[in-house]
Formats: structure tokens, C-alpha cells, sequence
């Protein structure tokens, strides 16, 4: 069974046929037998007490359901008044009394000559009560006309038992009110039957509407057989009364008039968090022991601090039935939702904290945002003066909060903060959150917050279209890459670039063969293109080109050893993104130790040592058919200069930049592509050229010599201006 098949239950007591979660029963039973004892046969007025979500509302449905248990000649009679839903004064008194004659008359029509309450007895008191809801109507009006009373002042002269109202509007002199009042009391007294009127939310009236209702009960709360049951929270109520009433005590006030009160009992140590975990593990299933542990962990140490109340239990669980059906078809992290849930409920604050957080981190560990010391410092000072004093004081607290979410890491210096933020992950982690679609995922944390995946993440149909494109061939796999590259996803990053991280993440695991050579030489084809239609920074630590470079070594080791090297000689021999294949190569002889004295570990190759001979052989083949005109074409020239240079071919590089520099708009052609820019924070970006850059190619004097010549050359002297300052830039920076 799923959350589907449990039923969201709102903010609403127990009814018939709910679990009676927290042993109530029993207390209700003793309850329900006090009200019926003949020891309050003079009426009372008894507050049940308890905070907000602390269940008197679903005590005071158990009270009633064992007072019906009752045999018929001790069942009392149930009225239930909500005063909230009454608009003023006079509304107040004709509901109360109204809904208290109706059932007199009910008690009339049921009653017969051998029953326990005799008709007459019982339409006397109706009768009675009529009349005295008629003369206390009256008296409001007409003492509200002639300005001696107004407002809940009439319900404050009524408890004093005042003795007459005056004249009435028209002309005749009334009753004694007080001996109305008497009449009543006899009858009632005469009638012996208990009569429980129940008031439950007092605490959630506006302060003056609490003083009407209180002063209404105080007025009539001496009835005989009439008990009326109050529910509300002490604190809330005693405020309000101290509001509305201006005294200096609202509780002292309220005892005036709550002659009993009855606490609702605080559920046992544990009680409610097993409560919780019995129905959470119906609602939904962790997908390995992994992650039960992690939730076991959560509902321990964040459910013991959050679930303080049976409406925090009933409200944490109503957020899983909603939200978690449609995150579990998505492979959502159950730990990582519980534990947003149960801050939700009992620190918002947090949870808006942790959803700014997350969605941050998520754009630093992309590479297109970046948090300045003094933003994360302000980020970390927020967080100390919202998260809870155990997450501070306790190590535990620390670290449970720091194990979820991305970049937090616990401090245990007791003399410093507790945490520390946006810290670089590990990319094993990142790999792990987004394979697993956890909180820290940079690809599936707004699914927790949204219900949806963040705008730069590929949707679950474009993966699908993404894997059929990579079955049916290298075309249809190039297509499908440049049309993600064309779609932003996050500052100067694109979809491509969120495809190339699933994939290293995880996903190539699930690759066919056919799919993982597909996917490679369809990158030998496309990354030159990919970079001239939005050019990246080559320096930088991420961009899309290291993206895919990482991925030869994974997306080989799907293949069949025997199909690895017609894949290798596709992508080196075949594949037009020279550019890109050129920074693949170079990176390799320097990985190996072909050149250079800093080998990489043998787990950091791209490829083994076989392999690089091949795609070196390949390579200087390529390099020795190129023409002057292809080498200006590439994207970094330079780059594959050295590249041919550092495979062991030391001539070639030099014949073809000779051949390039031959005549005069070669040689401008190809210093220009020998530029480096400079970015400055307070002078700009501009272009240098240095000259050991040049040196490895160029006699550097004779070219300086050269350009100058072409200063005032009509065609070429803008340009070789712009070289010769590049070059002064150079000599000073």
C-alpha cells in the first residue's frame, strides 16, 4: 500500500473508527463516570486544558462517545455549543439557550408516564427556560436603548442577579427577572436529568468574543444539573482575558469561573515518535537499508525534537500522504523528505533556510555562482539565530544536520561556530546525491521544496529521447547534444553540460555497448562546435569539455575490450572536434609521463599505455597532413603545436608555423591566435603576448621587427598595432 491508500486527516479530532493513539480512552471512561455522579448535581463549570495540538479535542469526542455508553437513566444529555461560530451577543445567548430548549422539548416528546423524566417535568422546564431566554432579550434591548447597559455589560448585570429590567418598549412592567431565573432552577432541579454542554476552541476567539462567552457561563453556570465542559489552552486564554477584561491576572479571573480543571495528559516518553514511525512505515518503504538506517536516524533525533504534539505527529504525516506518492515515483530520498517535513512543522524558519541553502549550493557546485566569504558568513550567522539551542550545544545535533545537506560541516570547537557552510564536496558525494536524487543533489533538491525538478535539471522525457538517440547512432547522438547545448540551464552552463554530469554520475552504468560508443564519437564531432557557439573559458576547472573528457574512461569500460580500439580509432582518426581531442591527447602525455616529470596515478588515465600509442599515431597523422589555413581554423593552435611537439615530433610544429608566417597576413594570422588575455580587475581585459610563449616557435626579435614594419601597411596596420601593444603589455605584465 502507498499514501494513495491512507487518507489525508487534517486538523481534525478523533471520529468513529479512528485509532486512539495515545491510550485516551481509559482517561475519558473516568471522566465520563465523574460527570454523571451525583456530586455535581449543582452545576460546575470544568476547563480541559491543554496547549494547542495536545488532543482536547479529540479527548473531549472519547468523553462524549463513553458518556452514550451510559445506561439510559444515567446518559446525560450532550449539547454542543461553538461560540465561534456566532456573530454577536444576542446571537450568543439565543443559540445557547435555544439548542438547550430544543432538547428539553426532545426530552418531552421522548419522555412517558413510567420514565424516569416525566413529560409535564420536562415541558415545564422548556416552558421555563423560554421565558427567561425571552426576558433576557428584551432587557438587553431595552437597557441598551436607554444607554444603562450596552453590550456584554447585560451579561455581567445578569450575574449579579439583578431584580428587575425596568420598563419594557411596550408599556408593560416585567417579571422579576431574578425570580425567572428561579423558576428555572426549580425546574430543573425537579427535572433531574444531567445536561453537559460542551465548548471547545475558547482559546481561538477574538479577546472580546472570550469575555462574552465567559460572562454568558458565569451568568447561567449555576443550573442545577447543567455541567459545562470548556476546552482550551490556559496561557492563550489567560491572555486574552487580561486583554479584554484589563485586569492584572487572566488566569486568577479565569478560575473565578472554572471552578475544576482537567489537564490533558502529555503523551508517554517515545509515545509519539512510535506513533509516527508506525504509520509513516505504512505510507511509504525505503528503497535499501541504506537509507532505512539514515531514516531510523532522522525520526530519532529529528522527531524527538519536532514532534512535541499529536497535531505535530497527525501534520508531518498528512505532508507525507500529499507529497511523497508523486517524489517516490521519481526515486526521492524517503530520510532526506522526512527530515524537511518534520523541520517544516516545527521550525519554518529552517526549512525557508535550508531551501535558500541548498538551492545556493547547488549553483557552487555547478561552477556558475560563487559565495563570498563575508555572504557566507551573514548565510552562517541566519543559521545560528534560527537553528534549534540542541543542534548548537550537542555534538550529535551537529552532526545530523551537517550528514544531509550539501557543503555543512560540523565543527566541534566549542569556541567557535558550530558549522561550517558552503564547503567544497567531494565529487564521489555530488555523484552519489545525484544517483541516489537525494536533498544534496544539485539535479533534485527543489523536488523536495516544488515538487518539481530545478529548471536546469533534464526532465525524465528528455532522457529518454537522450538514450534512444544514443541506441540508434552517432548522428542522431550529435543532433541530440547540440540541441541540449543549445538549451541554458544554469548561468553559462547548458543541458549538454547536466547530461555529461548524469552521466559520470551514474548513468553510464545502464549504457549498452552500443550506446556508450555512440556517445563517444559523437563528443569527437560535436565539442569544437559546442565551443564556437558559445566559447568557455579553456582555463577554467569546469567546462563542458573537461565534462566530457572525463567521461572516455567510464564510457569505455562499457565497452568490449575487443570493439575499444575501432571506437578509439573513430574518435582520434575520424573525429572533426580536433580542438577538443588535441587537450584529450595532451592531458594523457602528461598523465603517463610521456612528458613532463608529474605522472598521474595509473586509476587517473583516460585510456592504458597501449591505447595512448595508438591515438598518438593517429594524432601525428592528422598534425602532419594540416595545412597553413586548418592550423588558423582550430581553436587553440598553440595548444596543438605543443601537443605535436610533446608526442615527440619536433620539427613538424616549426615547418608549419614557418609556412604559416611565410607571408605577411600569415604572420599577423597566427600571432593573433598566440594572444592571451589578461583580465584585471581595475584595468579590464586585454590582450598580451609574451615572450616565452613565443619563443617556442618564433624568433621573438624578428617578429617584433615585423609587426612594426606593418604599422602603417594600409590593409594589415590595424592589426599590427594591436599586436604591438600586445606585445609591450607582455614585456610589462
Amino acid at each position: 500500500m502507498t499514501a494513495l491508500d491512507y487518507p489525508i486527516k487534517g486538523d481534525r479530532p478523533l471520529g468513529t473508527g479512528d485509532k486512539d493513539q495515545l491510550g485516551f480512552r481509559e482517561v475519558a471512561a473516568r471522566i465520563a463516570s465523574s460527570l454523571v455522579d451525583h456530586r455535581s448535581d449543582n452545576g460546575l463549570v470544568i476547563g480541559l486544558e491543554g496547549a494547542w495540538g495536545s488532543g482536547k479535542s479529540s479527548l473531549l469526542y472519547l468523553i462524549e462517545d463513553e458518556l452514550g455508553k451510559f445506561s439510559e437513566d444515567q446518559q446525560p444529555i450532550i449539547i454542543n455549543f461553538r461560540p465561534w461560530l456566532i456573530g454577536n451577543r444576542d446571537a450568543l445567548m439565543d443559540s445557547l439557550f435555544g439548542d438547550f430548549t430544543k432538547r428539553l422539548d426532545e426530552l418531552a416528546m421522548d419522555a412517558g408516564d413510567l420514565a424516569r423524566v416525566s413529560a409535564s417535568k420536562a415541558q415545564e422546564a422548556a416552558a421555563t427556560l423560554r421565558k427567561f431566554t425571552k426576558f433576557v432579550s428584551r432587557a438587553a434591548s431595552v437597557m441598551e436603548v436607554t444607554g444603562e447597559v450596552t453590550g456584554i455589560s447585560l451579561l455581567r448585570w445578569l450575574g449579579k442577579g439583578a431584580r428587575a429590567a425596568g420598563e419594557m418598549a411596550n408599556g408593560e412592567v416585567a417579571p422579576q427577572l431574578f425570580d425567572v431565573k428561579e423558576q428555572l432552577v426549580e425546574a430543573l432541579k425537579e427535572l433531574n436529568q444531567r445536561f453537559i454542554i460542551t465548548i471547545d476552541d475558547v482559546d481561538r476567539l477574538e479577546p472580546a468574543e472570550v469575555m462574552e462567552v465567559l460572562r454568558l457561563i458565569r451568568a447561567v453556570g449555576d443550573f442545577p444539573n447543567v455541567i459545562y465542559l470548556l476546552c482550551y489552552d490556559g496561557d492563550i486564554l489567560a491572555h486574552s482575558i487580561k486583554k479584554a477584561a484589563k485586569v492584572k491576572s487572566g488566569a486568577a479571573y479565569l478560575e473565578k469561573i472554572v471552578q475544576l480543571t482537567i489537564m490533558v495528559p502529555q503523551p508517554e516518553p517515545l509515545q509519539l515518535r512510535q506513533w509516527f514511525t508506525d504509520e509513516l512505515y505504512l505510507l511509504a518503504s525505503t528503497k535499501n537499508e541504506d537509507e532505512l538506517a539514515r531514516l531510523r536516524s532522522v525520526v530519532d533525533y529529528e522527531g524527538g525534537a519536532q514532534l512535541r504534539t499529536p497535531r505535530s505527529v497527525v501534520r508531518t504525516l498528512d505532508a507525507v500522504r500529499f507529497s511523497w506518492p508523486p517524489l517516490e515515483m521519481v526515486g526521492a530520498d524517503l530520510a532526506d523528505f522526512v527530515f524537511l517535513q518534520l523541520i517544516k512543522d516545527g521550525n519554518p524558519s529552517l526549512y525557508r533556510w535550508i531551501e535558500n541553502y541548498v538551492a545556493t549550493a547547488a549553483l557552487v557546485s555547478l561552477g556558475t555562482a560563487r559565495v563570498s566569504e563575508e555572504e557566507s558568513a551573514k548565510e552562517l550567522s541566519v543559521l545560528q539565530t534560527i537553528v534549534a539551542e540542541n543542534r548548537v550545544d550537542s555534538y550529535e545535533g551537529r552532526y545530523h544536520f551537517a550528514d544531509i545537506l550539501p557543503g555543512v560541516e560540523a565543527s566541534y570547537d566549542d569556541d567557535g561556530a558550530p558549522f561550517e557552510i558552503y564547503q567544497q564536496v567531494a565529487e564521489e558525494d555530488r555523484d552519489d546525491a545525484i544517483r541516489n536524487a537525494r536533498l544534496a543533489s544539485s539535479d533534485h533538491y527543489s523536488l523536495y521544496f516544488r515538487l518539481a525538478a530545478p529548471i536546469h535539471a533534464i526532465t525524465q522525457e528528455e532522457f529518454t529521447y537522450i538514450w534512444q538517440a544514443a541506441a540508434a547512432g552517432t548522428e542522431p547522438t550529435k543532433e541530440m547534444l547540440m540541441l541540449l547545448h543549445g538549451q541554458i540551464a544554469a548561468g553559462s552552463l547548458s543541458k549538454v553540460d547536466m547530461l555529461l554530469d548524469r552521466i559520470k554520475g551514474g548513468a553510464y552504468e545502464t549504457l549498452s555497448n552500443n550506446q556508450c560508443e555512440n556517445i563517444l564519437i559523437a563528443l569527437a564531432q560535436t565539442m569544437d562546435e559546442a565551443y564556437r557557439s558559445r566559447p568557455f573559458d579553456e582555463d577554467w576547472v569546469s567546462t563542458l569539455w573537461t565534462r566530457a573528457t572525463a567521461l572516455i574512461p567510464l564510457l569505455l569500460s562499457q565497452i568490449q575490450d575487443e570493439r575499444r580500439s575501432s571506437v578509439l580509432e573513430a574518435m582520434f582518426c575520424g573525429g572533426v572536434a580536433i580542438s577538443w581531442l588535441t587537450t584529450v591527447l595532451r592531458r594523457e602525455t602528461f598523465s603517463h609521463g610521456r612528458y613532463g616529470d608529474r605522472p598521474r596515478a595509473e586509476s587517473e588515465w583516460l585510456m592504458t599505455d597501449n591505447e595512448l600509442d595508438q591515438i598518438i599515431q593517429l594524432m601525428l597523422g592528422r598534425f602532419r597532413k594540416m595545412l597553413p589555413e586548418e592550423l588558423l581554423g582550430v581553436i587553440s593552435p598553440a595548444n596543438l603545436l605543443f601537443a605535436w611537439r610533446q608526442c615527440g615530433d619536433e620539427k613538424g610544429p616549426q615547418k608549419l608555423v614557418d609556412e604559416c608566417m611565410a607571408s605577411d597576413s600569415g604572420l599577423i594570422a597566427i600571432l593573433e591566435k598566440f594572444e592571451n588575455t589578461v583580465r584585471s580587475s581595475d584595468r579590464g581585459n586585454f590582450k598580451t603576448l609574451r615572450r616565452e610563449n613565443l619563443a617556442e616557435f618564433f624568433d621573438y626579435d624578428d617578429v617584433v621587427q615585423r609587426v612594426n614594419s606593418l604599422k602603417e601597411d594600409g590593409e594589415l596596420g590595424s592589426r599590427a598595432r594591436d599586436l604591438a601593444t600586445a606585445i609591450e603589455r607582455g614585456a610589462r605584465y
